[in-house]
């Protein structure tokens, strides 16, 4: 504490770290009664005032046997081991059940520098979503705290701002931080959670996460995304984030009677109505919830301590805490309507008051998390939310030919367990466009299983020449893909083939100049942001593309594998393995590209000279 006060010249500031750490240390590593350190951390403010506090918790943990450690490494190392034992807590094993997280996974535990958000005046922490997590909106959610660190956030205890605070106290610094939070959501290509210190006017990230959303929300950003020209998610990529759990959660979103008149007023934490009898504690609730009832839970503000109580609930109401605070971020992943910050409200042994009005438990109640609503009795009306979001998904995933929460590869994956096997056309082709091909390449390419390829090569041996590196076609083999190119030809339209080689060419020189650009400058290095830079393109030009070969698939069904393999490329890319964007000797995507352009060529009777002069 004291060579704090000397680096920072701020004893105040000492005192306050000293302070936290120590109310933290005895909380979680000593796992001291909550309110028996409330009772004891109590202060007036001043350096003084939380110097003795700290000291009374220090004598209170040695009296009990289990002191705070004096010596840095020693403290380090109670925490480490603290994380560790969580694993096997019973609200870890909650979670994990909710979560259907394997038992034996186990955690990590991550050593970093620690930044100090409460410093000084030009300092702060806040928590932040790249989009609204509870109805979708396509801006910068999240709470704000100056002179602060992260758990003053998001354990709910204080009255929280938003960003317009951090703009308002640091300018300079909230155009830093919205700058950040575009770039990382175009690199995760989703929403993400981000928590972040100010540290004497420095911006710090500390972490960041695709961020839990409510049903809705998860629907909106879904289609917001795939229908921006400028963001990198495409249609099926949206179709496939919405799965059959979401889309149940939105037909039991319900609504309120517009007619109902509310209680009161806090913060729309996670949409969706709810009703239950009020309950005010996590075990109570815990059993309610075990015996099929009903309830709403109404807390002050949550903590993991809750989880148990919190996972069956119908509703869920903190009097304290923000958007970003622990009930707001589970209610919304857990899909249970909630409202934060309910205003003029008190928890009290016996029930809810707000105001005059004083709700016991026990009390039906309904809890609008849409509007940040509570009332009392059944407030329900028949029916959900008509969204236009949801007609659009549907629209799309009728378009590629799955259900919601389904891929392309998912659907051709299916049609492939459900035929005998794959076709020689299929094979011979493979073989033929790969010039040198070993059997397991041809399964890679195909998507198909090693076995029944084996045996359609010894059942057509004179299609094939055997070599010490691979195989490669017979010219009995190119003369018979020649007639079954030639067969397929005629039986497809060919002005639209043609015109989707048209736009494909479109975007052929582009993807040439994009390779032979990054291979020009490999021998000097890439930066991090040249990499970032790269995948952005990539996908950029896949999104633009993946309509073309929807259309081609369509026209010819053959070519469907090549939807999963540009996935697999693409994702592997993302992944940072260089090597997909153009290696010969993988499936990567060049390759699969390059393939694809000879398809289009054969298929539109066209010949390699005349499409390179």
């Amino acid at each position: 504490r004291e060579r704090l006060a000397q680096e920072s010249g701020d004893p105040r500031f000492a005192a306050d770290t000293w302070l936290r750490f120590s109310r933290m240390y005895a909380e979680t590593v000593l796992e001291i009664d909550i309110a028996t350190i409330d009772e004891l951390a109590q202060s007036d403010g001043s350096a003084e005032g939380q110097s003795a506090a700290a000291q009374r918790l220090t004598d209170f943990a040695a009296g009990q046997g289990s002191p705070i450690p004096d010596q840095p490494l020693d403290q380090l190392i109670g925490a480490v081991e603290a994380v560790f034992r969580s694993w096997n807590s019973d609200r870890a094993k909650v979670f994990r059940q909710r979560e259907n997280i394997p038992d034996d996974l186990g955690t990590a535990v991550t050593i970093q520098a620690m930044v100090f958000g409460n410093l000084g005046d030009r300092s702060g922490t806040g928590v932040v979503f790249t989009r609204d997590p509870a109805g979708g909106d396509a801006q910068p959610f999240g709470d704000y705290l100056a002179r602060a660190q992260g758990e003053d956030v998001v354990a709910g205890r204080h009255d929280v701002h938003g960003l317009d605070a951090l703009q308002e106290q640091l300018p300079d610094v909230h155009t830093q931080l919205l700058q950040v939070l575009d770039r990382l959501e175009r690199h995760y290509r989703d929403m993400c959670d981000v928590e972040f210190t100010v540290s004497d006017g420095v911006l710090h990230i500390l972490q960041t996460r695709v961020g839990r959303r409510s049903p809705l929300a998860a629907l909106r950003i879904a289609v917001a995304m795939a229908q921006d020209p400028d963001f990198p998610l495409t249609q099926a990529e949206a179709v496939a984030r919405i799965d059959q759990d979401c889309l149940r959660e939105l037909g039991a979103m319900g609504r309120v009677d517009p007619a109902a008149t509310p209680l009161a007023q806090g913060l729309a934490a996670s949409p969706g109505v709810g009703v239950g009898v009020l309950c005010c504690d996590a075990d109570r609730a815990a059993e309610l919830g075990a015996a099929g009832t009903a309830f709403v839970l109404a807390r002050p503000e949550t903590s993991p301590a809750d989880v148990h109580g919190m996972v069956e609930a119908c509703g869920l109401v903190t009097t304290r805490g923000g958007v970003a605070s622990h009930a707001a971020v589970v209610a919304r992943s857990w899909a249970i309507p909630a409202v934060t910050s309910l205003s003029g409200a008190v928890v009290e042994a016996g029930g809810l008051r707000i105001g005059d009005r004083f709700i016991a438990l026990g009390e039906l109640v309904t809890v609008d998390g849409g509007a940040g609503t509570i009332y009392e009795g059944d407030r329900r009306e028949e029916g959900s939310p008509d969204l236009w979001e949801l007609r659009t998904l549907r629209e799309w995933a009728a378009e590629l030919g799955v259900e919601p929460g389904q891929t392309a590869q998912d659907s051709e994956s299916a049609t492939q367990a459900s035929r005998a096997a794959v076709t020689l056309l299929e094979l011979v082709r493979t073989v033929q466009l790969k010039g040198l091909c070993t059997p397991e390449r041809a399964a890679e390419a195909m998507t198909s299983e090693l076995a029944p390829l084996e045996v359609l090569f010894a059942q057509n041996v004179a299609l094939f020449k055997e070599t010490k590196r691979g195989v490669l076609l017979s010219p009995q083999g190119r003369e018979w893909m020649t007639e079954q190119i030639d067969a397929e030809r005629a039986g497809i339209d060919a002005d639209a083939i043609k015109d989707a080689y048209t736009r494909f060419d479109a975007l052929n020189s582009h993807f040439k100049e994009l390779v032979s650009d990054w291979q020009r400058t490999s021998a000097e290095g890439h930066s991090d942001d040249q990499w970032s830079e790269l995948v952005a393109s990539v996908e950029s030009l896949h999104a633009g593309f993946e309509p073309i070969l929807q259309d081609v698939v369509a026209l010819c069904p053959r070519l469907a594998p090549y939807r999963a393999r540009f996935t697999d490329a693409l994702v592997a890319l993302r992944g940072g393995d260089a090597s997909m964007l153009a290696s010969p000797l993988k499936d990567s995507y060049h390759t699969v590209w390059f393939e694809l352009h000879e398809e289009l060529i054969d298929l539109c009777g066209l010949k390699r000279s005349q499409i390179e002069e």
